[in-house]
């Protein structure tokens, strides 16, 4: 499967509010950008099934939870997958997979939204920091990026090999966590990815030790 320009710039919106949408579009217009985007998003889904079926089987991952192309309120500004293995479901960490406008990204991360309802601390997440240096020997980290979750993911990300350089750079980034988690994971930049599902295969299996290092 061939991850198209047009993947990333059906998400490239001014206004993603279906109110707003319905005063500035007429009927058979917003129609159309509804059509555009769920067909994106069958794509998008397709890409993460096959995603999760190849997969190593004792990663344990074989429902990958794949959010809507909308909320019911509002399309959604980036197309979002986690992958948790099966024994780890209420566990917030996950693996996970988005693209948005600028970006297709795979990567490690802590889901704070309802975090109380699910298991595993900040704290015994952000000990993975420690981890980084040894695990990024064994894999080249070549598009690795490391961001707070805190920042925006449209924000210009700091890339591993820049953070692994400088103990002036880990520092200032841990005093950015600001009691929240941190992010890393290849950044694939906005263009066209023939088969992207195997790049995205490799990458969760890089990124799969951290993940199992909290299990």
């Amino acid at each position: 499967m061939q991850l198209d320009i047009a993947d990333f710039e059906v998400l490239a919106r001014d206004n993603y509010t279906f109110k707003h949408l319905k005063v500035t579009y007429s009927v058979a217009e917003l129609e159309e950008i509804k059509y555009e985007y769920k067909k994106h998003w069958q794509k998008w889904k397709e890409l993460n099934l096959t995603v999760a079926t190849n997969l190593p089987k004792d990663f344990g991952i074989t429902k990958p939870k794949i959010e809507s192309w909308t909320n019911g309120w509002n399309l959604r500004n980036h197309f979002w997958c986690a992958y948790r293995s099966e024994s780890r479901q209420r566990e917030n960490a996950c693996l996970a997979v988005l693209l948005n406008k600028k970006q297709y990204q795979i990567y490690l991360m802590f889901q704070h939204y309802k975090s109380a309802e699910r298991s595993g601390s900040v704290a015994a997440y952000n000990d993975l920091l420690q981890e980084i240096a040894i695990w990024s020997q064994k894999i080249d980290i070549t598009d690795y990026y490391i961001w707070p979750q805190v920042e925006h993911e449209l924000d210009d990300h700091l890339a591993l090999k820049d953070y692994l350089a400088s103990e002036k750079l880990q520092t200032e980034f841990q005093a950015k966590l600001a009691g929240k988690t941190f992010q890393i994971g290849k950044l694939l930049m906005k263009a066209k990815y023939p088969q992207i599902e195997d790049k995205t295969v490799a990458t969760l299996k890089e990124l799969m030790p951290l993940y199992q290092a909290l299990g």
